[in-house]
């Protein structure tokens, strides 16, 4: 027995051959109908689709034949390719080359073969549309015709069937950048919309301290005493703004948010900073329960957003003598961080609707504040990049719970 020996080119033929995507695929009627038809045309008891890989012949489609695959040493297929025309085999007992081949000997006692090598658009050969018989005969003129023609379809098939896949991958890809361009412009409006209402109450009063100075209304003391009132807000909104314009940029940009190890207890004291006057305007009693030097693995600015927003829904939601209580702890899977409050809570019902990505959802809060609807949005988004998502439990009227998790702290 003669075992094939590889193409000159054989890297690259096998590297085209990869590239189609084809080999243990699933039957296709197109290939089926061929070979069923190469078969009867040539009547042959078998006729394959055979595709030549560094180790095997593989059969895309067969008929008359129930092995999915054979040997490469073995394979009549693998010496067809080295030929540029058809490779006939008139009876394989009185061949030296294939007398003693196992599928000659043995099943499935192959006496004659035909193959027409199957060429790539790139002109490589992949393997063979081929017929064989069980006893010795020749293919007439006319079938040595159909065999060439029907190996035309089966590489028009082949090319087809990348293309095909090709555009589907495009389309596919297509598909996602115009979801991340849709994301991207949701988070552009949510930010800014939420940045607009941020930013409302601290400009509000500084409008109110110049509009009172323009109509000299205020002593010299009376304007120091109240631009050092309003200074910390002023500086907080100008922290936020920086902040969120970088995250939109880092958004618009594609890029990964930058995680890192760091305490969370300097991030839940500036977090609850944020939303003290406002708490103790209503008489609401912030609780911190964070243990001394519990780190996590995250982005400090995107979490502090996260709990500054989360605080503010739940002052907005919490009536006086209300308790609001920023939380951390570890558990069995990371950190489980949030919010959580006796105040109001939500109904059954709108529990869904408050962290839809779809839905702009918003209530009046306790003493009839205004709220966008888009703080839990922007705080869902911000968590989603970090590998994590918001969670609430709620009780009407009895308070919420807005919780998630991040890792504890990684070496």
């Amino acid at each position: 027995m003669l075992t094939p020996e590889p193409l000159p080119n054989e890297d690259e033929r096998l590297a085209e051959l990869f590239r189609y995507e084809i080999l243990d695929s699933p039957p296709e009627p197109d290939f089926d109908e061929i070979v069923e038809l190469a078969a009867e045309l040539c009547e042959a008891e078998i006729s394959l689709v055979s595709l030549v890989d560094d180790r095997r012949q593989w059969f895309k489609a067969s008929y008359g034949l129930d092995a999915k695959e054979t040997p490469k040493n073995i394979a009549f297929c693998a010496h067809a390719i080295h030929t540029d025309d058809i490779f006939e085999i008139p009876n394989a007992i009185e061949d030296e080359r294939f007398h003693d081949n196992p599928l000659v000997t043995n099943e499935p006692h192959i006496r004659f073969y035909a193959g027409q090598p199957l060429y790539s658009a790139n002109g490589y050969k992949f393997g063979t549309l081929c017929v064989i018989d069980r006893h010795p005969r020749e293919l007439t003129a006319k079938q040595r015709q159909i065999l060439s023609v029907l190996a035309r379809q089966v590489e028009r098939q082949l090319e087809l069937r990348l293309r095909v896949k090709q555009l589907q991958e495009s389309l596919k890809i297509i598909h996602e950048q115009k979801k991340l361009l849709v994301n991207l412009n949701q988070i552009k409006d949510n930010t800014l919309s939420v940045l607009c209402h941020d930013l409302r109450n601290p400009l509000n009063g500084l409008e109110s301290i110049l509009d009172l100075f323009d109509h000299d209304a205020l002593e010299p003391p009376e304007i120091v005493k109240l631009i050092q009132d309003i200074k910390p807000d002023i500086q907080q909104c100008s922290q936020q703004l920086n902040q969120v314009l970088n995250w939109v940029q880092v958004q618009s940009q594609g890029q990964d948010v930058h995680c890192e190890n760091f305490l969370l207890n300097p991030v839940a004291e500036k977090s609850l900073a944020w939303v003290a006057k406002n708490a103790e305007t209503k008489g609401v009693k912030l609780i911190r329960q964070i243990e001394p030097g519990l780190t996590i693995f995250g982005n400090q600015e995107l979490l502090e957003i996260v709990w500054r927003n989360l605080l503010s829904n739940a002052v907005k939601y919490t009536r006086k003598g209300d308790k609001i209580i920023l939380f951390a702890y570890k558990q069995e899977h990371g950190i489980c961080l949030g919010v959580r409050d006796t105040g109001l809570g939500i109904k059954e019902e709108d529990i869904e609707k408050v962290l839809s990505s779809d839905v702009q959802f918003s209530t009046l809060g306790t003493t009839r504040e205004k709220g966008t609807g888009l703080g839990l949005m922007l705080c869902q988004t911000y968590l989603q990049r970090m590998n994590s998502e918001l969670k609430v439990k709620s009780r009407w009227m009895e308070g919420s719970e807005f919780y998630f998790l991040l890792p504890s702290d990684l070496v």
